[in-house]
């Protein structure tokens, strides 16, 4: 664990136990980030657990070979939803969210979330194999069909959405 975080432009920003996540350990492979992310510690058993019981499965039935890198945004960033200047924290303000742009395989191909996820072939069927399985596991998910904002991308959450933090969003 690392220092808390309270830096930002927001007031409400910040996470009390944050972890910089380098990548995780399944079996005999390792899944890296390509930079370390910055998220809270309760955040980073859920990512862990969709990567190692979810992602590196279906890579490794659907190819053959494991994933070896992850790509994605920093994880932490204070800032408002889609970078408004007005509104609701982002869950990324409270180091509960993560976006990820693609996935390298050991063989140094690629599975691009922008360019794959509409694809009917083997990395198109991965990404929404995937993307299924992460809605069983976080609060929201949001891809390219959720709108122009998320085309690229996944956006993974496990922010307290609703009344009783139990209102999932899967798009």
């Amino acid at each position: 664990m690392a220092e808390p975080v309270t830096d930002g432009g927001y007031e409400d920003c910040g996470i009390a136990d944050p972890v910089r996540l380098a990548g995780v350990v399944s079996g005999p492979n390792t899944a890296k980030f390509h930079a370390p992310v910055t998220i809270s510690c309760d955040f980073a058993k859920v990512l862990t657990d969709w990567l190692r019981r979810d992602v590196l499965p279906v890579a490794e039935l659907e190819f053959g070979i494991p994933v070896a890198v992850v790509a994605s945004g920093p994880g932490y960033q204070c800032r408002r939803r889609n970078n408004r200047p007005d509104g609701k924290l982002s869950e990324h303000a409270l180091g509960m969210a993560i976006d990820i742009t693609q996935f390298q395989l050991a063989d140094s191909s690629n599975i691009s979330i922008e360019k794959d996820w509409v694809t009917a072939t083997g990395k198109g069927k991965f990404l929404q194999a995937i993307h299924a399985k992460a809605c069983r596991r976080f609060t929201t998910v949001l891809g390219p069909d959720a709108d122009a904002n998320h085309r690229s991308h996944f956006h993974l959450d496990a922010g307290c959405h609703g009344q009783d933090c139990t209102y999932i969003i899967c798009q």
